[in-house]
């Protein structure tokens, strides 16, 4: 599953040339963390000068993100960051909440004790991010807990879909832990995640997923609404 990276060290004209998926993942952090924002233009020209690439893996790097909804294509006016109206946002978390709903209702009857023990050392090392204040750590072990959720699922066509709807909306999360800033809300929401699978509570675990993701909806719209 895909997770937002710990940033990677800067970028100096020795990269290799050949590893479009390296730049790709360099580009996506960018993105995702606010550094190129929602609409800006994303030129090859400048994008080649900023890295010491050449023309073909930055064109390749682009076509990826875009096929990920990071970025967008239009004709004459080229790659852009992807940009989110308020009902877009709104939309993304009603879906995601439909979705991760029915990801903990396919958790019914599945043995989870391998999946409680993976959870529980996750929230372990988000909780260790929250004490040193490290905001992309705790972010992005965030989406591993969630993403450990999903592969337990055995939903295939759920889980596809489920890597564009996390990805395209990674920009706007990121956005909103940013905004909050640390806070122990989404360690104690695990907690009781935790608590309801090992007690066998599936639909309490689901309500609780669903309601969550909900209630981050109207504050999340809000960013976006200028």
């Amino acid at each position: 599953m895909t997770i937002l990276r710990r940033p990677e060290k800067p970028v100096t004209s020795a990269l290799p040339r050949t590893l479009s998926s390296h730049l790709v993942g360099v580009l996506r952090t960018k993105i995702i963390t606010g550094a190129y924002s929602p609409g800006e233009p994303l030129r090859e020209q400048d994008i080649e000068a900023e890295f010491g690439s050449s023309r073909g893996p930055v064109r390749e790097s682009l076509r990826m993100l875009l096929q990920g909804g990071l970025v967008e294509y239009a004709e004459r006016r080229g790659f852009r960051v992807r940009s989110y109206t308020v009902e877009d946002v709104e939309h993304l978390y009603d879906l995601r909440a439909s979705l991760e709903g029915l990801v903990i209702g396919s958790l019914s009857g599945r043995a989870i004790d391998r999946l409680l023990v993976d959870l529980r050392e996750s929230n372990q090392r988000m909780a260790a991010c929250f004490d040193t204040n490290d905001l992309d750590g705790y972010f992005a072990e965030n989406q591993v807990f969630h993403d450990r959720i999903i592969q337990e699922s055995g939903n295939r066509p759920i889980s596809e879909v489920m890597v564009y709807v996390n990805e395209v909306s990674m920009p706007v999360r990121y956005r909103l832990l940013r905004k909050t800033l640390l806070s122990r809300r989404s360690l104690d929401y695990h907690e009781r995640i935790l608590g309801h699978l090992a007690k066998g509570d599936i639909a309490a675990a689901r309500h609780e997923t669903e309601e969550h993701i909900l209630c981050n909806k109207d504050v999340a719209a809000q960013l976006y609404a200028a």
